[in-house]
């Protein structure tokens, strides 16, 4: 088995983190290290040499959080290729429901029939691994430029909360894209998962509890404030929802504030 990964085409980049190109037939590569890690939504093609040397498309699936490690299990005539995609975008590219997606995988073919069999005609008269990932390639051009309205927004969204978690960002977000907060947040937790408001909370929390967590403060008010929380009482609820234990309980089971 060789394998190797290589850079998503620019017009992807910002929606595909990089493509993993797995060969059952080249000489072996060893690794102990995952080649798909937990967490990482993904889109495999497998196709398999048949005995009169032509090639067959036997898998075309989306993958939500989490590869089964089957997935990446391969014959000697296997050729895998996989797209890894960044947080938060396969499922406005494929104008998929996150929900669905992490129930379990989605078969392109249930996805959309027709252009799955388009894609797999492509596919099979592709001589070469670079002409099949040119072809994925311009699925995912094709997905982005159809949906593009829901995928930048998405995009842009994510990125604003997770660098400002303040509770005015949300307000601000809305009044960029342009659109209500009804038909923002409905479209968050289509793609998201959750709401705005949900995620928001979710990364003001783990923001503050990394600076906990690595000792960067001098008082827990610092780490509220410092965090947008509206005051320490508010970042001590918070803390104790997510971890079941106050910060100062967390501190005392092993942590020490920074000294002075």
């Amino acid at each position: 088995m060789k394998y190797w990964y290589q850079k998503p085409t620019k017009e992807i980049s910002d929606y595909v983190r990089t493509v993993l190109i797995v060969e059952g037939f080249s000489k072996l590569s060893n690794t102990k290290t995952p080649l798909v890690t937990n967490g990482t939504s993904t889109l495999f093609c497998r196709t398999e040499k048949c005995t009169n040397k032509t090639e067959k498309i036997v898998q075309l699936t989306l993958f939500g959080q989490s590869t089964p490690a089957e997935a990446l299990e391969l014959s000697k005539g296997t050729t895998l290729i996989v797209y890894l995609f960044n947080p938060f975008t396969v499922t406005p590219l494929f104008n998929i429901s996150a929900a669905k997606l992490i129930k379990s995988p989605v078969e392109l073919a249930n996805w959309n029939a027709h252009k799955t069999n388009a894609l797999k005609t492509q596919l099979t008269y592709a001589d070469t691994t670079a002409r099949k990932i040119e072809i994925l390639d311009n699925l995912l051009i094709h997905q982005l430029e159809q949906n593009k309205i829901e995928c930048e927004s998405i995009r842009y969204a994510t990125d604003e909360i997770m660098c400002n978690t303040d509770p005015e960002i949300l307000p601000t977000i809305l009044m960029n894209l342009g659109i209500n907060e009804r038909t923002f947040q409905r479209r968050f937790k289509k793609y998201v998962g959750i709401t705005a408001t949900q995620y928001r909370r979710i990364c003001q929390f783990q923001l503050s509890f990394s600076q906990v967590k690595g000792k960067h403060f001098d008082t827990l008010t610092d780490v509220a404030y410092n965090n947008g929380f509206a005051d320490q009482n508010h970042f001590i609820r918070s803390f104790k929802e997510f971890t079941q234990m106050t910060p100062k309980d967390y501190i005392k089971s092993g942590l020490k504030p920074k000294k002075r």
